[in-house]
């Protein structure tokens, strides 16, 4: 059964559980702004979220390593002490040595593809001479040091070692330092070891959440600032780059991860339901959403993912987070085909609500997926066809999987290695282009009210600009 909005929103603003059951909601022009906002919500700002991780951050700046260590200990290892803090080059150099040979040469394979992405980026500095004969120009510098933000928890990520250390290392950067949370046992993941090894990263601090991040910014007895953090996390990671911005730069707000895939009765239900479950895998808030126009093909995407999920152990809490969005009602004949022009407009509608969720990852599933490519204004990355995956942007293809999340992709990008530079100005002139500029300069002052900005300028014009000929 499809139900509404309505008792859905009902139980967000009560927070409630999450259900614990593939949802069924429908969708219209009329609600789709509601929806939207609803969905997001389960994974969202939190005011207790904001709250403690103000306090993690407080603590962190007055303490330095103390903190860092009194945290790990609470949320991570009760045993953890300060000399597990920084990894020793050693441990990574046994950890490259000890990895499996097929995951080392895979790792191989796609830190190459990601270099060759990001590689397309570096597009280098430039100089131009412009109307009034000024020569303007760019120059690309990379940041001095970088500190990368490696989750952990529930998985671990070797993954997020190539997808943020690749693109600084095109960039340029000279100093590259990783933060991860430690296992149970005090210590850092082989496979991330693994990987910043072959990276050849060889500073790497055992930390995570909150209090990782705040030290990236601000630094403590044993780890120096970073220029710039960059890496997704949970709430309590996005939270922390969000209070610590304008301290370091950061590459987004990239927390809970989410997948937003749009079908057509075309679509294979059991492809669909896998990739629901994976991107429900990362659990800590990922939201897994179809949008159909068919309630056949919902029905059977439903029973595929009840079934895949107790086979790989998934729970009805994480099932919860999924949703089977139907666009339009849902109309069928009898045969189970779509009528065109249920088909037309469950599409315009699903591409209408995908725009406005601004997903993480988009996938779309429809016979003729490259029609719709150029109606998608708002995505982190857009898989075109059933054959491909969020699962291939997230390890092997090239592109990052440093993604904007929570909505942020009305307004943000990929991680890239514009994350690791900055963008210098630079200006020279000659006299003719000093004596046609100065006038409207002065101009523009002293309707700002400025009459030094505007006077600094005649003092050019006055020595350098084009003399008059003496008669």
């Amino acid at each position: 059964m499809t139900v509404t909005a309505g008792p859905f929103l009902s139980t967000i603003s009560e927070r409630a559980k999450v259900p614990e059951s593939v949802r069924r909601l429908s969708l219209t022009y009329d609600n789709a702004a509601v929806l939207a906002g609803a969905l997001r919500t389960l994974a969202g700002e939190d005011e207790e979220v904001r709250r403690r991780v103000e306090e993690i951050i407080g603590r962190v700046r007055a303490e330095g390593d103390a903190a860092l260590i009194d945290y790990t200990q609470k949320f991570d290892c009760r045993d953890f002490d300060i000399s597990r803090l920084k990894v020793p080059p050693a441990q990574v150099e046994a950890a490259v040595a000890a990895a499996p040979e097929p995951l080392l040469e895979s790792l191989k394979l796609a830190a190459e593809n990601v270099r060759l992405f990001h590689q397309h980026e570096m597009r280098g500095g430039w100089t131009a001479s412009m109307r009034q004969n000024q020569m303007l120009g760019q120059r690309l510098i990379p940041v001095d040091r970088a500190g990368l933000y490696i989750p952990g928890g529930v998985a671990t990520y070797p993954s997020t070692v190539v997808m943020t250390a690749v693109p600084a290392q095109v960039a340029g950067v000279g100093e590259i330092f990783i933060c991860t949370p430690p296992g149970r046992d005090g210590l850092v993941s082989g496979a991330v070891l693994a990987a910043a090894g072959l990276l050849g990263i060889k500073e790497i601090y055992t930390a995570g959440g909150a209090q990782a991040v705040a030290a990236m910014a601000y630094g403590t007895g044993t780890i120096r600032p970073a220029d710039v953090i960059c890496g997704p996390g949970n709430a309590y990671v996005m939270e922390a780059k969000r209070q610590v911005f304008g301290r370091a730069g950061l590459d987004s707000l990239a927390g809970p991860s989410e997948v937003l895939i749009i079908a057509d009765s075309s679509a294979e239900p059991e492809l669909i339901a896998a990739d629901l479950l994976a991107q429900l895998e990362h659990g800590s808030g990922a939201a897994a959403l179809l949008v159909c126009w068919s309630e056949s093909l919902a029905g059977a995407v439903e029973q595929e993912m009840v079934r895949m999920a107790a086979e790989m152990s998934i729970g009805p809490e994480l099932l919860g987070r999924a949703a089977l969005i139907i666009a339009g009602g849902g109309g069928e004949n009898s045969g189970g085909s779509e009528p065109a022009e249920t088909a037309h407009h469950g599409l315009k509608l699903a591409v209408y609500f995908s725009n406005m969720f601004a997903p993480e990852h988009l996938q779309i599933h429809t016979e003729q997926p490259e029609q719709v490519l150029n109606d998608i204004t708002c995505a982190g990355a857009v898989f075109l066809g059933e054959d491909v995956c969020t699962a291939f942007g997230d390890y092997i293809i090239g592109s990052n999987h440093v993604l904007p999340t929570s909505g942020t992709a009305r307004f943000g990008s990929a991680l890239s290695v514009e994350n690791y530079l900055r963008k210098v100005a630079v200006v020279s002139l000659i006299p003719e282009t000093i004596s046609e500029l100065v006038p409207p300069l002065a101009e523009i002052a002293r309707a700002e009210g400025l009459e030094a900005h505007a006077r600094a300028a005649e003092l050019r014009l006055k020595m350098f600009g084009v003399r008059e000929e003496s008669e």
